[in-house]
């Protein structure tokens, strides 16, 4: 499967504007850790995971936001964040 860049943005602004629509230019989220499943057992559907980790919103979003600062630089798997 290929995906096009520019799609991808595109779908992904619609999606934003959208949210900033229905709920405002602040979201509230009423938790913060998630289940994770390891990268290697995520993408068998067929096979139930052997083991979860957590994670956590806070801190993917601390970890994301220091590209604001500039304190990080881009890299693919903070689109998993």
């Amino acid at each position: 499967m290929t995906i096009d860049v520019a799609e991808l943005r595109t779908i992904t602004d619609i999606l934003l504007r959208h949210l900033e629509a229905a709920n405002g230019t602040r979201i509230s989220l009423e938790r913060d850790y998630y289940w994770d499943i390891p990268a290697n057992q995520r993408y068998l559907p067929y096979c139930k995971p052997s083991e979860l980790t957590l994670g956590q919103l806070s801190d993917d979003l601390a970890e994301t936001g220091k590209l604001l600062d500039g304190t990080t630089q881009p890299f693919n798997y903070q689109l998993v964040w």
